[in-house]
């Protein structure tokens, strides 16, 4: 069997990933194997306080971002996505019973269409990078998902042919 040796930062970077992919499958089967069907939180005021807090300033920062049209946009609106998509999951997963039909209209008509909705600009943000830095290269006409991360592989790129508009007569 051959073993794979790491040698570039790429490969340990790749290695790193897998890994930690691994241990989060095993750590996630310990848990739900071992962890308790009940549990007190002493602390779940300021964990719930604290994710709002963090969602409004990673609102607030995409607002900044886009106010100064800067590419942390894409950054800030992922992670503010992303914490939207964790609060609907919690708030879902630990209601009460009497709680549940609440979460759950929060979750699906405020905190996942609010994670859409930033998605959407953070596409739309990525979009507008790619056009405004690579407008001479066959980048913006390129699939995200194969877009290189690195110089070395652009010529490795598929390129999909797209026929240029007729120019409109002035």
């Amino acid at each position: 069997m051959a073993r794979f040796v790491p040698r570039t930062r790429r490969d340990r970077l790749l290695a790193a990933l897998l890994i930690g992919a691994i241990a989060e499958i095993l750590w996630a089967i310990y848990l739900g194997w071992k962890l308790p069907p009940h549990y007190v939180a002493l602390h779940w005021a300021l964990a719930w306080v604290g994710l709002d807090v963090a969602e409004v300033s990673l609102l607030f920062a995409s607002a900044w971002a886009a106010w100064r049209q800067r590419a942390l946009l894409i950054v800030f609106t992922i992670a503010g996505a992303t914490l939207f998509l964790l609060d609907a999951w919690f708030d879902v997963t630990t209601a009460n019973h009497g709680d549940m039909m609440q979460s759950l209209v929060v979750a699906v008509f405020v905190e996942v269409p609010s994670a859409l909705a930033l998605l959407w600009v953070a596409r739309r943000a990525v979009i507008r990078l790619f056009l405004t830095h690579y407008a001479d290269s066959d980048l913006p006409i390129t699939p995200i998902y194969k877009v290189p991360l690195t110089r070395e592989t652009l010529n490795e790129v598929p390129v999909r042919e797209v026929p240029l508009a007729p120019e409109a007569d002035h």
